[in-house]
C-alpha cells in the first residue's frame, strides 16, 4: 500500500498531475515548508495551489531513492528551477490505507534553496490572494539569490579542499 502511494506520488510529480498527486494525499493531509516552519499547507484546499505552483517550476525531476516502511516512506529526487539544479527529500507520514497525512520537505543545495523560494513565493501569494505579498517577496528574493549566486561560485571553492 505506501508503495503504491510513493509510486502515485513519484508519477504525479513526474507527469505534473495534479490530480494524481491529490489521490495519494488524505483529505487533512500537513505539507511543511522546506523554506521555515512557519509556513505549512493543509488540506486538499492549500495543497492543490501548492502542487499547480511546484508543478509549474520543476523540470527534468528525477526520483532515485525511495525507501521506508509502512508508516513513514522517504523519496528523494533531483529536478531543476530554471537554471539551478536542486535536491529534494520528501518525509512521507502515512495512515493505514496508505495515503499521506504528513510530509516535511527538505531541499538542497542553498542556491536550489533560494531559487525555489524565488520562483515558488510569489506565485504562492498571488494564488492566495496576496498580491501585495507577492510583489515584496519577488523584491526581497532577488538581492539574497544574487548573494547565494555569488557566493556559491566564488567563496565556496575558497573554503573547499586544494586540488
Amino acid at each position: 500500500m505506501s508503495i503504491d502511494t510513493t509510486e502515485r506520488y513519484r508519477r504525479a510529480l513526474e507527469t505534473r498531475d495534479v490530480e494524481l498527486a491529490l489521490s495519494a494525499f488524505a483529505p487533512d493531509a500537513v505539507v511543511h515548508s522546506p523554506l521555515t516552519s512557519r509556513v505549512r499547507f493543509t488540506g486538499h484546499g492549500e495543497l492543490r495551489p501548492l502542487l499547480e505552483v511546484a508543478y509549474s517550476h520543476l523540470r527534468d525531476v528525477s526520483f532515485h531513492t525511495d525507501t521506508g516502511d509502512a508508516s513513514t516512506r522517504v523519496v528523494v529526487y533531483t529536478a531543476r528551477i530554471g537554471a539551478e539544479e536542486i535536491e529534494e527529500a520528501a518525509v512521507l507520514k502515512l495512515r493505514e490505507d496508505g495515503l499521506i497525512t504528513e510530509v516535511t520537505l527538505f531541499v538542497r543545495p542553498l542556491p536550489g534553496i533560494v531559487t525555489l523560494m524565488d520562483a515558488f513565493g510569489p506565485d504562492i501569494a498571488r494564488r492566495n490572494g496576496r498580491t501585495f505579498a507577492a510583489r515584496l517577496l519577488a523584491v526581497a528574493t532577488k538581492p539574497l539569490l544574487a548573494m547565494v549566486r555569488s557566493g556559491d561560485k566564488r567563496a565556496v571553492p575558497l573554503a573547499g579542499p586544494r586540488s
